[in-house]
């Protein structure tokens, strides 16, 4: 389904200061410009647009919306002066962050280059220097034990 949102500003000009409806025209046009970006996805089935992405692109479609949902009805809240400090809506936007992080780390990782600087690495990526070194140092140990029992033979 294609949703269309149509704003028309008519009012008279001395109802709202000139910095008002200027920043009103300026609003609308804005939107008219992110309406005419969309309008090649928005005229797409979403099933059809989905099996022309690889799966990574799925998954940062979908997060991209559930910030874009997200956003909007936090700024929503906003606008009724909700507080939002503690508010549900605000862990869920740390979870979509969360997963944008991990999507963006994923995509380093396939494309073989170091993640973005901040980014902590992935837990399976961390080596544990002194289970390394007690390794080491026990297989050393028992290259030793070897060489003694083969020269005593």
């Amino acid at each position: 389904l294609l949703y269309t949102i149509k704003f028309e500003f008519k009012m008279s000009d001395d109802a709202l200061p000139d910095e008002m409806v200027d920043t009103f025209h300026n609003f609308h046009e804005s939107l008219k410009f992110i309406e005419s970006l969309l309008e090649p996805y928005l005229a797409m089935p979403l099933d059809e647009m989905y099996d022309n992405l690889s799966p990574i692109e799925q998954a940062k479609s979908e997060l991209i919306t559930a910030y874009t949902v997200n956003s909007l009805y936090w700024s929503f809240l906003t606008t009724q002066g909700a507080k939002l400090e503690q508010h549900p809506l605000k862990k869920e936007m740390e979870r979509i962050q969360m997963y944008m992080r991990k999507v963006k780390l994923l995509e380093s990782a396939m494309k073989g280059v170091r993640p973005p600087t901040g980014h902590n690495p992935p837990v399976h990526q961390t080596v544990d220097k002194y289970a390394a070194a007690r390794f080491i140092k026990r297989g050393i140990g028992k290259e030793k034990s070897k060489e003694t029992e083969s020269s005593e033979s």
